[in-house]
């Protein structure tokens, strides 16, 4: 029972388990495993008492040793089972860790089949979605294949009916010239004739006068000859006098009185001249008759001819008189002197243009209606639109259409600017352009002033009385003394801020009408004097000119700032601001216009900006004393399709500079263009119209979509009245706007509207 039994799981020396006492003791403990020995019967004692048996030592060791044979077959048993049981796990083990691989690459192998089959379907997805993205491009190459097509198609009409309507335009314009033509020719043969009448009436006036002069000097003479036939008569008389008392007193010359002079007429009448001292009288070969007759004809005809040269010395100082200044002398330095000539008083002429009356009849708001609500509702004039007409002399409001509504102004905006100006500054300020000493020798630099009238040509092509490039390039050369030009810096920086402005397109500037806004320009900015086309850079055109002007082509002309405290070599001025208001109105010059704006900016101390000569602008109307309500600039010209104006505040512009009310604007009047005449409307005019010569003067507005128009008429009845008709939404050709504006403005002044 000493001996240790093998643990289960480990092996023996001799290769069985080796199982401890308490082990086997526990392991032979079931019952089952265990048979209990058998009580000794009779039997047994009574074999055992004759057979002298074994002891009890020896039944235990025996027992014992059964029991321990039998604990070690339970136990290699056990330890079998226990292999058993282990190898059985083991490969139980193996084998659900062989179904657990198989398990996991079975998912793996489902996870890429399914990873295949999405990667397959998006594959499909894909090429699906390029097939369907090929064939929308495809469709949409067709579709903007066809699309250009139709565009195509579109713009050849459109280019079509362009040209149509360009044609008819042409021929328009071909027609309206022909009638203009036809009205001046029909004007000039009037002045002829009218000329023609006077220079008749005139010589049968002459005719007359000479005719009277005749008479006269046919009354003189009859006098002369009565007043010879006394003298003859006293003659006489005295010869026989002196006959009977000639034995008493020598023969020998007469002493008489001398005959009283003529009293002097007023110019143009003559007098015979008195000669102080007759001849004596001959003494008649008959007493009693009467002189010969060839002395009186003598006499007579001396007397004809000195009548006829104080007529003729009459009219040299009527002449003389006409052809005389009133500052100076009356007399001409080689007149012949008339002592005895009473001339006439002489007064200052009379006006050639009087006021307009006070009585002639106010338009009747109502009949004033009736004529221009159906000529405004024209199809051309579109939708949108607004207008005003006021009497000038009283204020009253006799047609308004949504005048308070802000609209695009287009060009008329420069009558707002215009009214800033002449209101700001003082009517005769000039812009100054000056050259100044560079930072090294010989470099020039010209100062911008904000001039654009500045000239190339002498005398300007494009602006009256502008300054010119000459004038300033020889102020310079003679400033120099000699020294050469070695280059040219153009100084823009009088102006800030962008050289366009909001609502500008991206073809305006440069264009036709517009250019960038520089504070230097030469001509208008214009590629060329008298040219439309203007330049893209300005400054830098305008340093070429000053570099040509003086004498060095090739040297570089570059844009900078003049150094501070730099010595000045020239200077040169513009025409009078009120001129360049006129100019700028009249012509409708946008970039004028802006430049103007930019001064009344300074004036007030804001920038030299687009944005700055805005806000000026408005400021001075508001000054003024006018409603700016609605109004929002964005430029001085007008060329801004973000501009608005009310038709009101057009009007009260007009109003103010007509009657009156706003100080030095009568500039603005002068600059409007006079429909069939000059500037903007100069081919403006209604074939038959009722509208008088010269009896519509407004400011034209025209933009894409746009046909505005504001100014004065003068009604039939010599009404002054002020108007404005802002149509921003026009429709047709540019020509049919225009002209739907031209019957309204035409109408409005033909019209008594009583």
């Amino acid at each position: 029972m000493g001996a240790i039994a093998a643990r289960p799981g480990e092996e023996s020396d001799g290769g069985a388990p080796e199982v401890s006492t308490d082990e086997a003791a526990e392991a032979v403990a079931p019952p089952a495993e265990v048979v209990e020995p058998a009580a000794p019967g009779p039997a047994a004692d009574d074999a055992g008492e004759a057979e002298a048996g074994p002891s009890e030592a020896d039944r235990a060791a025996a027992q014992a040793a059964a029991d321990l044979a039998a604990v070690k077959q339970w136990a290699a048993e056990r330890a079998a089972a226990e292999r058993a049981a282990a190898e059985a796990a083991a490969e139980a083990a193996a084998a659900q860790a062989a179904a657990e691989d198989a398990e996991l690459e079975r998912a793996r192998a489902e996870q890429a089949a399914a990873d295949l089959a999405a990667v397959r379907e998006w594959a499909a997805q894909r090429a699906a979605a390029e097939q369907a993205a090929e064939e929308q491009a495809a469709a949409d190459r067709a579709a903007a294949e066809e699309q250009a097509a139709t565009d195509r198609a579109a713009a050849e009409a459109a280019r079509a009916e362009a040209d149509r309507a360009a044609a008819e335009q042409a021929e328009a314009e071909q027609r309206a010239a022909e009638q203009v033509a036809a009205d001046r020719a029909a004007a000039e043969r009037a002045a002829q004739q009218e000329e023609q009448e006077q220079q008749e009436a005139a010589e049968r006036a002459q005719r007359q006068l000479e005719q009277q002069e005749a008479a006269a000097t046919a009354q003189r003479a009859a006098a002369q000859q009565a007043a010879e036939r006394a003298d003859v008569q006293r003659a006489q008389e005295e010869w026989a006098a002196g006959r009977h008392s000639a034995v008493r007193a020598p023969v020998g010359d007469e002493q008489r009185p001398e005959r009283p002079r003529p009293t002097p007429r007023a110019r143009g009448a003559s007098a015979a001249p008195a000669t102080g001292r007759r001849r004596a009288a001959e003494p008649p070969p008959d007493a009693g008759t009467a002189p010969r007759p060839a002395g009186r004809r003598r006499r007579t005809a001396l007397v004809a001819a000195l009548l006829a040269l104080v007529l003729v010395v009459a009219a040299g100082v009527l002449v003389t008189l006409r052809l005389t200044d009133r500052s100076g002398s009356t007399v001409a330095a080689d007149a012949e002197q008339v002592p005895d000539a009473v001339l006439p008083e002489l007064s200052d002429p009379g006006p050639v243009l009087t006021a307009l009356g006070t009585d002639a009849p106010l338009p009747d708001p109502t009949a004033l209606a009736g004529v221009l609500s159906p000529l405004l509702a024209a199809p051309a004039l579109g939708g949108g639109l607004s207008a005003q007409v006021v009497d000038v002399a009283t204020g009253q409001v006799l047609f308004d259409r949504d005048a308070a509504d802000p609209s695009t102004p287009a060009s008329t905006a420069k009558l707002l600017t215009g009214l800033a100006v002449l209101t700001t500054l003082d009517p005769t300020d000039t812009l100054s352009t000056s050259v100044v000493a560079g930072s090294s020798p010989g470099q020039v630099v010209l100062v911008g002033g904000g001039d654009p009238t500045l000239s190339t040509t002498d005398p300007s092509t494009d602006y009256p009385g502008a300054a010119t490039v000459a004038d300033l390039a020889a102020q310079v050369t003679q400033a120099l003394g000699g020294q050469p030009v070695t280059g040219v810096v153009v100084d823009n920086s009088l102006f800030t801020g962008p050289l366009t402005a909001s609502g500008w397109g991206a073809d305006d500037a440069p264009s036709s009408y517009a250019a960038p806004v520089t504070a230097t320009a030469v001509d208008g900015a214009r590629v060329a004097p008298g040219e439309s086309q203007r330049s893209g850079s300005p400054g830098t055109d305008a340093g070429r000119a000053l570099a040509a002007a003086l004498g060095a082509p090739d040297v570089p002309v570059d844009l900078g700032q003049a150094p501070a405290g730099a010595r000045t070599l020239g200077t040169v001025e513009s025409a009078p601001v009120d001129r360049l208001v006129e100019e700028a109105l009249n012509a409708s010059d946008n970039l004028l216009a802006e430049s103007l704006g930019r001064q009344v900016a300074l004036a007030r101390g804001l920038p030299a900006s687009f944005d700055g000569a805005a806000d000026a602008i408005t400021a001075a109307l508001t000054d003024a004393g006018l409603d700016t309500t609605g109004l929002d600039l964005h430029d001085a010209s007008g060329l801004s399709q973000d501009d608005r104006v009310p038709a009101h505040l057009l009007v009260d512009v007009v109003r103010a500079a007509a009657d009156g009310s706003a100080d030095h604007a009568d500039g603005l009047l002068s600059g409007l263009p006079v429909a069939g005449y000059d500037g903007t409307l100069a081919e403006r005019v209604v074939a038959g119209g009722q509208a008088g010569p010269g009896s519509v003067r407004a400011k034209t507005g025209t933009l894409l979509g746009t046909n505005d128009l504001a100014g004065t008429v003068l009604t039939a009845d010599g009404r002054l009245l002020a108007f404005a008709v802002m149509a921003d939404g026009t429709v047709g050709s540019l020509t049919a706007g225009e002209g739907s504006l031209d019957v309204v403005a035409d109408a409005l002044a033909g019209c008594g509207c009583r």
